[in-house]
């Protein structure tokens, strides 16, 4: 299908006629703040995946609840009053916005509407991956660019990468793990001296933590004309990560293109009242900002006693460096009730959540204990696609994968023209290296023809790929 098309939704649419508080010591005065805590169960120490600890706003969870007792019946089909709200937010018109579920779902659909066989996107590395894996799914290569030695992208060495077949231009700012960002005074020089074709797709995802004069969300640049695709989420500032609400401002023809996959009906009655009650009260979000600055102070200090250097954050996580083998501390803070990540290509930093001030307390205290000990031992190894042998083939390969924690791994086969050939992992996986063989054969059986194809990994927010070879 060409690019220039109806989308399906509009196809379809023209066819469809009282808060708690508590009290943070330990950071100057202690302060009363009007914070009320979504409820703990066992997810204290839960400080891999940047969650707000404060939960969905008291607005949001009323809105949920009332949502509840018309559960039986459809939502809003295609989001449109989610999707006015939103538009409201940014002072633009509703048809710049496709929302989603969650981001996760936002990020796949620019993919599909924008890259294919042959194109060329580039992104920054270490950075956060789905987008690479979805270009690399869909037979696209993805040139990674180096952050530079202050663990920012740079955004002259992204402009250096691009080539004639450079269709897309993948950022995160600010960025994840590392929590730093590109500067305006950056992004305005590189806007105006992009070659022409290319779209600039910005994952805004933790927008709302950032104090840094130096930082602007890249909006404006929709407004103005530019080739720009803002992606933002309703899972970080706003506390609805389970609920799973993502979207993307862009123009009306961009638009179009990334909502021409979308299935209708996507985005639940419950998550679509959570997300508008969630833009009606700014003052949960000014509390989830105050309450991280509290918690990464503590965290900061913290790290500065023990003597480890971190990475300066704009965002509610933090990299440091343990100064040894990062999977063995974490493997050590988890059996002390603290999950934190590890990767990237970083083998001493560890990448922590800003949760709760008494988490970064306990956390802090694990720390030190742990390195106190001086007896650790090397740790499982990093995430990644280690090799492919033999490569080419003509019988089977043996793909040597390492994976990381408890989380389930997904190990797929792809075609050059991004299809799906075989699946094979698809669950839990021991942390570890792992041998698997691929028969070369498709989900039905049938040996699969000559040519290249794509290998990819993913486990929780990680991801890479690979090529093979099948030789008949």
């Amino acid at each position: 299908m060409g690019k220039n098309h109806m989308s399906r939704r509009e196809f379809l649419q023209a066819s469809v006629a009282g808060l708690s508080f508590m009290y943070l010591p330990g950071v100057g005065r202690i302060k009363a703040y009007p914070f009320e805590f979504a409820e703990s169960g066992d997810t204290f120490g839960r400080l891999c995946f940047n969650e707000n600890p404060l939960g969905p706003s008291h607005l949001a969870r009323e809105a949920m609840k009332q949502a509840v007792d018309e559960g039986h019946r459809y939502p809003d089909w295609f989001s449109s009053t989610l999707e006015t709200k939103i538009a409201e937010h940014h002072n633009v018109s509703p048809n710049m916005i496709c929302a989603g579920t969650g981001a996760t779902e936002i990020i796949r659909l620019v993919a599909d509407a924008f890259l294919y066989p042959g194109d060329e996107m580039v992104t920054a590395t270490p950075t956060y991956s789905q987008m690479a894996y979805e270009a690399a799914a869909n037979g696209a290569t993805v040139v990674h660019v180096p952050v530079d030695e202050r663990y920012m992208i740079d955004l002259s060495l992204i402009k250096a990468a691009i080539t004639e077949n450079t269709k897309l231009i993948s950022l995160v700012n600010p960025n994840n793990p590392l929590a730093t960002i590109f500067t305006k005074h950056d992004m305005r020089i590189f806007m105006n001296s992009l070659p022409p074709g290319i779209i600039v797709v910005v994952d805004e995802a933790y927008h709302h933590y950032v104090h840094s004069p130096y930082y602007e969300s890249c909006v404006r640049y929709i407004t103005g004309g530019f080739p720009v695709i803002v992606i933002r989420t309703f899972s970080k500032a706003y506390g609805l990560a389970g609920v799973r609400i993502g979207y993307s401002v862009a123009s009306g023809g961009h638009t179009s293109m990334i909502g021409s996959s979308q299935n209708i009906g996507m985005v639940s009655r419950l998550g679509q009242a959570a997300a508008i009650a969630s833009l009606n009260d700014s003052d949960h979000v000014d509390n989830t900002v105050s309450l991280n600055d509290h918690a990464k102070e503590v965290l900061m200090n913290g790290l500065h006693a023990l003597n480890l250097e971190y990475i300066p954050s704009e965002t509610n996580f933090m990299m440091f460096d343990t100064g040894m083998s990062a999977t063995s501390v974490a493997s050590q803070l988890a059996n002390r009730g603290y999950q934190v990540r590890v990767g990237w290509g970083m083998p001493r930093h560890i990448r922590v959540s800003t949760g709760t001030v008494d988490e970064m307390y306990g956390f802090i205290y694990a720390l030190q204990e742990i390195l106190g000990q001086n007896s650790l031992k090397d740790g499982p190894p990093m995430f990644g696609l280690d090799r492919v042998r033999p490569n080419p083939f003509t019988r089977e390969c043996t793909i040597q994968i390492s994976t990381l924690g408890a989380e389930r791994v997904r190990l797929v086969i792809y075609d050059a023209a991004g299809r799906m050939v075989q699946s094979l992992v698809n669950g839990v996986m021991t942390p570890g290296v792992h041998d698997i063989v691929w028969n070369g054969r498709d989900v039905r059986g049938r040996n699969v023809a000559s040519g290249v194809y794509v290998v990819n990994l993913m486990q929780g927010e990680f991801a890479t790929s690979t090529r093979v070879t099948v030789i008949r």
